[in-house]
């Protein structure tokens, strides 16, 4: 097991094709890529700070300053569901973005399902997704991101969130394969920024 990195390469690559999965799932085919969308698609139940009464967003504060996300059980709809609560009123849309990317993480790689597991991976493969998710380096490419500031306008991402989805971008090209790998081909097609 090579690691380059806080994960597997092999995990990178299992949560690389996650996310294009996810799309493909979802019918997601523009960016900016919606988060909130995807949740909705997902049938993920987003919950924002603010419709919350005073306890609860004392509590949902102190779980996180962020957001959080966790299994509850819907009775109308009769079954379990996840559900993503999101700060959206200390923090700055582009910011909500990102916890909401990092949630459908959780969720959608199954870490809720096994909570047992090593809470610093899931953290780290959350990370991952969610910057894989907002901002994956083919769509950088085709999109013609030459700077963070490209990042920050086609993608939706903060200011901060830019200059690491443009560094990871940067290292994708250095380093990254000379061909486009199957998934990275696929989630090229479906954002119709075909390769040749």
């Amino acid at each position: 097991m090579i690691r380059h990195g806080k994960l597997s390469d092999e995990r990178y690559e299992e949560i690389k094709e996650e996310v294009t999965y996810m799309y493909e799932e979802t019918k997601i085919d523009t960016y900016p890529i919606n988060p909130f969308k995807i949740a909705k698609k997902l049938y993920y139940i987003l919950h924002p700070y603010s419709t919350l009464d005073g306890d609860e967003y004392l509590d949902a504060i102190e779980e996180s300053d962020e957001g959080f996300s966790k299994v509850e059980w819907d009775s109308a709809m009769r079954m379990y569901r996840y559900v993503i609560y999101y700060n959206d009123i200390e923090r700055s849309i582009r910011n909500i973005r990102w916890t909401i990317f990092h949630e459908i993480g959780h969720c959608f790689l199954g870490h809720h399902d096994n909570p047992t597991g090593n809470e610093r991976q899931k953290e780290d493969e959350a990370n991952f997704f969610a910057k894989y998710a907002m901002c994956p380096p083919p769509l950088l490419e085709r999109s013609g991101c030459k700077s963070p500031q490209d990042v920050y306008a086609k993608f939706g991402a903060s200011v901060e969130f830019s200059g690491y989805a443009f560094s990871y971008f940067m290292k994708w090209l250095h380093y990254g394969p000379r061909d486009y790998l199957p998934y990275e081909i696929k989630m090229l097609r479906m954002f119709r920024l075909v390769v040749a």
